[in-house]
């Protein structure tokens, strides 16, 4: 068992496939701290660079044992879930702030309506 973890850690260091992957997950995670921040243009552009490398991966997946390709995409699978999560808290808060705004906008019109009325 020992001797077959050492050879699949070989295995990614050589294999095409699997570094793509790994480097998909680090623009991931790059995204995801994009996207935090609230940088959807950077967020979006790391989005962007993680599904191209993504498919390059795919292109070179065909003798990768299917064991490894799982556990690398169950990993990018995993990121995709925070950052929607991540999205939706922020859409989330931007509704917030828009009512927010919104009303505070609504309240001002009416001290303006108020206030003409008044000097009528």
């Amino acid at each position: 068992m020992l001797q077959t973890s050492h050879t699949y850690a070989g295995y990614f260091m050589e294999h095409a496939c699997i570094r793509l992957l790994e480097q998909a997950l680090l623009v991931g995670a790059q995204e995801l701290e994009a996207l935090s921040d609230g940088q959807l243009e950077q967020a979006s552009a790391w989005e962007e660079e993680r599904g191209r490398l993504t498919q390059q991966a795919l292109e070179f997946s065909s003798d990768v044992p299917l064991e490894i390709l799982l556990e690398k995409f169950q990993k990018l699978s995993d990121m995709q879930k925070r950052l929607t999560q991540v999205g939706s808290e922020l859409r989330q808060s931007w509704q917030k702030e828009f009512m927010r705004v919104r009303g505070e906008s609504r309240r001002l019109a009416g001290y303006k309506q108020a206030a003409a009325h008044a000097l009528n």
